[in-house]
């Protein structure tokens, strides 16, 4: 009996370890997108709100000749919106009503990282806003970009929040204002901060500007999570999201009823942890998808036309497609 019980304790202490807090079976996407040639990363949601099925899944495909690529809500590439002949292009991020000029508009910004720029367009026609791209971390010889994650400040400001490639503990990431003068954005440093354990390297980075925190994955290490606005400091709020089988990489904010940050744990089956700001950061479930080592995912409440009328989660795959499930397929998995 006594064994009986250690092993029970055992296969318990396993599972919890595992993040295996309900079912186990795996989610199918309900949409692959169309391929493309070469890697993918990071995708992106902007979301229309006079006609939802017009809203656009945006993501990149890595190369010297990369692209950044738009999908609509079929999986369907949207070749006249694409834009291609981008320098290694990496992560990618969108924002609503920001300040430009006068006006307010919805943006996209991408890391161009063999040209150590990042790039602006407008949304949903894509045109260019940035002059051809704008420079970031200047005072280094390449340091190429990767990540990019966008807040608006209480101004209205866009400010993009960027890592690069290789760094140092304590000035991993800037963040720049980008302010419109003469028909085209352009970057106000505003600060550099974020520790980093030396391990492996930054690249997924997000935001939730609801809450206004930055969060950051320190590959082989855990998650960050930093004040946006600098008026609150360059300290670290706090850490989690620690003994991952495989690398932290994409982090989604998904605000429902509660608030929730979910990471992928990319070389685990396929598996997405979900960790609770209102427990301390506790993860509180996971689900396991089809898609592929997975390193970049979004979510968007909606609503969307069915099946996606009550959200959207979008994540990479490996396969060179991106996957779309709804929020009724993993909602469960958020109710502990």
């Amino acid at each position: 009996m006594k064994n009986l019980i250690l092993l029970i304790l055992i296969c318990l202490s396993c599972s919890l370890k595992d993040g295996n807090f309900k079912k186990t079976e795996i989610i199918y996407s309900i949409v692959q997108t169309e391929k493309v040639e070469r890697d993918i990363d990071d995708p992106a949601i902007w979301y229309n709100e006079s006609n939802p099925s017009e809203s656009l899944i945006i993501g990149t495909q890595k190369d010297v000749d990369g692209a950044i690529i738009v999908y609509d809500l079929n999986g369907k590439i949207d070749k006249e919106r694409s834009i291609f002949n981008i320098s290694r292009p990496n992560n990618v991020d969108v924002i609503k009503g920001v300040r430009m000029g006068d006006i307010r508009t919805d943006i996209l910004v991408a890391t161009e990282r063999f040209k150590n720029t990042v790039r602006i367009f407008s949304l949903p026609d894509m045109l260019e806003l940035d002059g051809g791209g704008l420079r970031v971390f200047k005072d280094e010889e390449n340091p190429e970009p990767m990540g990019v994650a966008l807040w608006k400040d209480k101004q209205g400001f866009a400010n993009a929040i960027v890592g690069k490639k290789d760094g140092i503990s304590g000035e991993y990431v800037s963040q720049y204002k980008l302010v419109y003068n003469k028909n085209k954005f352009e970057l106000e440093y505003l600060r550099t901060f974020g520790l980093f354990s030396g391990k492996k390297e930054i690249e997924a980075i997000s935001v939730d500007n609801i809450n206004d925190i930055i969060y950051y994955s320190d590959e082989g290490f855990g998650v960050r999570a930093y004040h946006a606005d600098p008026e609150d400091g360059d300290d670290e709020i706090l850490n989690f999201a620690k003994n991952f089988t495989g690398d932290q990489e994409g982090i989604s904010i998904i605000n429902k009823d509660n608030n929730y940050v979910v990471v992928s744990d990319q070389q685990k089956v396929n598996q997405f942890r979900i960790f609770s700001p209102e427990l301390d950061y506790k993860q509180t479930g996971s689900f396991y998808v089809n898609c592929i080592d997975s390193d970049g995912s979004e979510f968007h409440p909606g609503p969307f036309p069915e099946p996606f009328e009550n959200g959207i989660f979008v994540a990479m795959s490996d396969d060179l497609s991106f996957h779309y499930y709804s929020w009724d397929q993993i909602k469960e998995y958020f109710d502990e």
